[in-house]
């Protein structure tokens, strides 16, 4: 399978920002910043689970970052505005369920 690598940078900017949205818009369609989420998510979840012994703890903080790090990643516009609101639910039910452990 080849791919047309020369849509990857467009004209004669050749910033590191346009090569990587290049690469999310060619080569991944579009999926380079949910995979990337995903792979930090599943760090940190099994990091803050040795960590903090707790699950819901863990699932809370994991996805505040991910909640913060979504936000840059729309800013870059290497991840659909879906995924932030997705990530937003996710930490708001997560800190909601956190609350209620006492």
């Amino acid at each position: 399978m080849a791919y047309n690598l020369t849509g990857i940078v467009s004209g004669n900017e050749t910033s590191l920002l346009t090569i990587v949205q290049g690469i999310n818009t060619e080569l991944m369609g579009g999926a380079l910043g949910i995979i990337l989420m995903i792979g930090i998510a599943f760090v940190f979840l099994s990091s803050f689970i040795l960590i903090t012994q707790s699950v819901k703890k863990s699932v809370a903080i994991t996805s505040f970052i991910c909640f913060s790090l979504s936000m840059t990643l729309v800013a870059l516009d290497l991840m659909p505005l879906l995924a932030l609101f997705l990530t937003l639910i996710i930490s708001a039910i997560s800190l909601a369920f956190t609350s209620k452990l006492d």
